[in-house]
Parts: C-alpha cells; sequence; structure tokens
C-alpha cells in the first residue's frame, strides 16, 4: 500500500535533502591553483594576485653557489613579481622582468646575475618560511667570499708545494755537492798515497 500523499512529500524532501548534502566536498585550500572562477563567473587560470608561499632556488653561476629557501612571493595577473626576503627586504620587478607562473614554477635571472626558479606551494601562510634565508646581496657576497676563501687555500696549497719543490731541488744539490767534495776528496787521498 502506498504512503499516504503528506508522507510522500516527507519522504521526497528527506532524499532529496540527503541527495544534495552528499555532493562533492568543497575544499577552500584547492582554489590556490590551475584553473577557478573568479566572481563574475569567468574562468581564470592559474593563480589570483595574492601573496603565496614557495621553494626558491638561488644559483650564482659567477662563484657556483646555490641554495633553497622556503620564501613568500607575490603574484599578479599570473606573473612572479616578487620574491619576499625574511628580513624585510625583498626582490622586485626593478631587478627582473616579471615571469609567467600560471602553471607553478617560474625561471628568472636577476640583474645581478643569480639564476632563481620559484615553485608555488600553497597560498600564504600554508608553510613555514625559512628565517636563515639569505637576501640577494648576502647570497652574492657570502658566494664571493666563498670563492676568494677557495682561491686563497688554492694559492696556499700551491706556495706550500713549490716551497717543498725547491727545497727538495736544493737538497738534492747539497747532496751532489757532499758527493762531489767526498769523491774529490778520495780523488785527492789517492793521489797523496801515489
Amino acid at each position: 500500500m502506498p504512503p499516504p500523499r503528506q508522507g510522500r512529500a516527507q519522504w521526497l524532501w528527506v532524499l532529496v535533502s540527503i541527495g544534495l548534502g552528499c555532493g562533492p566536498a568543497v575544499d577552500s585550500q584547492t582554489s590556490v591553483g590551475v584553473e577557478d572562477e573568479d566572481v563574475s563567473g569567468e574562468a581564470i587560470y592559474g593563480y589570483r594576485d595574492g601573496t603565496y608561499c614557495a621553494e626558491v632556488d638561488y644559483y650564482y653561476s659567477e662563484t657556483g653557489t646555490s641554495s633553497t629557501y622556503t620564501l613568500n612571493v607575490d603574484v599578479e595577473d599570473n606573473e612572479l613579481v616578487v620574491i619576499h626576503w625574511p628580513n624585510g627586504g625583498w626582490l622586485d620587478e626593478s631587478h627582473f622582468m616579471p615571469v609567467d607562473i600560471s602553471g607553478g614554477e617560474a625561471s628568472f635571472t636577476s640583474d645581478r646575475g643569480v639564476d632563481y626558479t620559484a615553485r608555488i606551494m600553497g597560498e600564504e601562510g600554508d608553510c613555514i618560511v625559512d628565517y636563515s634565508a639569505l637576501n640577494e646581496d648576502d647570497f652574492v657576497s657570502e658566494g664571493e667570499e666563498a670563492q676568494q676563501a677557495d682561491l686563497y687555500q688554492q694559492e696556499e696549497e700551491e706556495r706550500i708545494q713549490q716551497e717543498q719543490e725547491e727545497e727538495e731541488v736544493r737538497a738534492r744539490q747539497e747532496e751532489e755537492e757532499v758527493q762531489k767534495r767526498q769523491q774529490e776528496n778520495s780523488e785527492g787521498d789517492a793521489k797523496e798515497e801515489e
């Protein structure tokens, strides 16, 4: 026997409510990247304007120094425009041309010749910024100082090796002179005996 008419409406309402409640879960954290819709309903690709946390690789070819840090970066119009140093400084458009980061990664070379690669890891606050990160000036200086120290070490090792070689040559010459004197003395003694 079918349920009464009023019971059917309640039953239908329960089924609709359950069906709507079981739809796909929406996580606000998933709106960080690739494809999203803005408030107007227009589809956007990449990243909304804002600050994100990123893994940033530095490489300075002049010294061969490299480092990787987690830092905050600014994105505008899907371009990487600023890297924030933990000491309050930043590297911005006055030091590099903004680069496309809509795919989550961007590489560029600064006006000082440092190569950077930034990979977005999440929104600002999603990861812990590496407060030991060096700004570009300190990074370049540290690399140059390390290069100077290596050069000094290499020169010092070469100087020591040269001194050792010179000492060996002197020792051989002295040994040859001693042997020559001994031979001359032996020959002189032999002539006297005759």
